[in-house]
């Protein structure tokens, strides 16, 4: 037998019965050197984590992440550098922004070198921290 959804109503208090919660910061540390899990990390660590994973999975790839999740770059391997210089820093902007515990990115060094393209940023939560990120390295 299918259970029949309409036969169960919620009175007027069991909906209000909700409350929004924060979640916390709190989830598995990656080593990505040695492709392994090694613990549980939480707060601006685990923050931090969620920054360099953003910015290393390439969006709308996988299945598993939503739709906003990552960074679009794949596509702009081989352009021309003031394109892809551009078009990185909007698209790592938009993929860390998608993250709800995130308020603005702010790039603070960019250098162009043989082939790669090295950029520092400043991440500020909501909570008002801020978050140093020094150089990712992107193929270009």
């Amino acid at each position: 037998m299918i259970p029949n959804p309409d036969a169960y109503e919620l009175d007027e208090e069991q909906e209000n019965d909700f409350e929004e919660g924060v979640i916390p910061d709190k989830t598995y540390q990656l080593d990505f050197e040695n492709l392994r899990i090694a613990g549980l990390v939480d707060e601006m660590t685990a923050r931090k984590q969620a920054i360099k994973k953003i910015i290393m999975t390439e969006a709308e790839e996988y299945l598993i992440y939503d739709e906003n999740y990552g960074c679009a770059l794949v596509d702009l391997i081989g352009e021309q550098p003031p394109l892809v210089q551009s078009e990185v820093r909007d698209s790592i902007r938009e993929g860390i922004l998608a993250d709800d515990r995130f308020e603005s990115v702010t790039f603070t060094e960019e250098k162009l070198q043989r082939g790669k393209l090295y950029l520092s940023l400043t991440v500020t939560c909501v909570d008002g921290e801020e978050i140093e990120v020094e150089e990712v390295e992107i193929d270009v």
